[in-house]
């Protein structure tokens, strides 16, 4: 099956924040404020930005603190390595 870039963004966010839920205890006990980073560039020229509105929402109605490119180091590191 084909995604668009638009349902694929929104997949790795949901991904994300999978392992985030995971992490959640390990962070809390350490005092450590969660950030779930996304591929998703806040540039409006490029075409992850499609997701851009969605994702902020999904990662923050979570609980989350949300970072998109370029700050998101965690993605633009590892991101295309993972999830294909």
């Amino acid at each position: 099956m084909r995604y668009t870039i638009k349902e694929r963004m929104l997949l790795e966010v949901g991904k994300s924040i999978e392992i985030a839920y995971d992490l959640c205890a390990l962070f809390t006990t350490y005092h450590i404020d969660m950030e779930v980073h996304a591929d998703i560039n806040t540039n409006p020229h490029f075409k992850s930005n499609e997701a851009l509105r969605e994702a902020t929402g999904y990662i923050l109605g979570m609980g989350f603190a949300f970072k998109a490119k370029p700050e998101a180091f965690a993605s633009s590191s590892c991101a295309n390595r993972m999830v294909h």
